[in-house]
């Protein structure tokens, strides 16, 4: 049993010299690769992040960062120290779970990210019923359609389209999302209804943009579609919605986007679906604020008849 910390141990640990607050600086800047993209992602300016990594390499005895005209690199140093200072951070986080999971009160802030369509098609709706009923448990909605790192507490509560969600998160699959082929129906009147999926390769399109081909109905497009037939593209899939509601061209997207401005015309039966989960870290499910949201979501969506018309085509 471990009995108080001696004056001399105290002494000690003051020698030492490392304000361990500062580590959280650096770890921004060697994940961010300069002071301006750590200060903006910590929310302190430039002159601040600059004064407390001279701060901590002072106390440290040594340089941490190569200064570049291309950003700021580790030297041997910081490299050295990288490994402690993120097992400090994990330490911290794991901690932080730990103890926000003893709480039982439907009061507080819950963090929820999801996807930009989702978040203009569905949540909102949702989360007005909700804060009638709990109205002191307030609802962070960030918008993404990246994952954030749950286990680092960027979120609390997460809605992800994926096949398979890691380990360390727990949830509810909420349905399964399938793809198809839209078009305006301005589109089909010009240029007819596409009969099968070889046919529609003949129509103008619009595109994915770079940062959506890791999504499966998109590598099907880049497959077939050829790149003359392209007319325009568009880096999300409300972009790429709202861009064939005009007529740009037939668009590939998943089966929650259905508009009244858009018509499904033939599904991608060789693309696996998106499976829809609402996901919270395993630490963080006896929450009471996080698993009374969770209940509410789960039975807003199940009960919404527009998820029971996505049944493919």
């Amino acid at each position: 049993m471990h009995g108080p910390v001696s004056r001399d141990k105290n002494q000690e640990l003051k020698g030492a010299g490392m304000d361990w607050s500062l580590l959280a600086d650096f770890l921004m800047i060697a994940r961010s690769g300069s002071l301006t993209g750590a200060a903006q992602k910590l929310g302190i300016n430039h002159s601040t992040i600059y004064r407390r990594l001279n701060q901590l390499e002072s106390q440290l005895g040594c340089r941490l960062f190569e200064r570049l005209p291309t950003g700021y690199r580790l030297t041997a140093e910081g490299e050295m120290l990288l490994p402690h200072a993120e097992t400090m951070e994990m330490a911290a986080f794991q901690a932080e779970r730990e103890l926000g999971g003893a709480d039982i009160t439907l009061r507080g802030e819950v963090r929820l990210t999801a996807p930009e369509n989702l978040v203009y098609d569905f949540l909102p709706g949702y989360l007005e019923a909700f804060h009638r009923e709990y109205p002191d448990i307030r609802v962070s909605v960030l918008v993404t359609n990246t994952d954030l790192d749950l286990n680092r507490r960027e979120a609390d509560l997460a809605l992800r389209a994926t096949p398979s969600p890691p380990d360390y998160l727990v949830g509810r699959k909420l349905t399964d999302i399938g793809w198809a082929v839209f078009g305006a129906p301005s589109l089909i009147e010009k240029q007819g209804r596409p009969q099968n999926l070889a046919d529609s390769v003949q129509y103008s399109w619009v595109g994915p943009d770079a940062a959506l081909m890791h999504l499966p109905g998109y590598r099907w497009v880049v497959g077939q579609v050829p790149e003359a037939r392209i007319a325009v593209r568009g880096s999300t899939l409300n972009a790429i919605a709202r861009l064939a509601e005009v007529g740009l061209g037939l668009a590939v997207l998943p089966l929650d986007q259905v508009k009244p401005g858009l018509i499904p015309l033939l599904a991608l039966p060789t693309t696996p679906m998106s499976g829809l989960w609402l996901l919270t870290h395993a630490d963080l499910r006896q929450v009471a604020r996080i698993k009374i949201l969770m209940s509410f979501l789960a039975d807003a969506f199940r009960a919404d008849p527009r998820w029971g018309a996505l049944s493919g085509l």
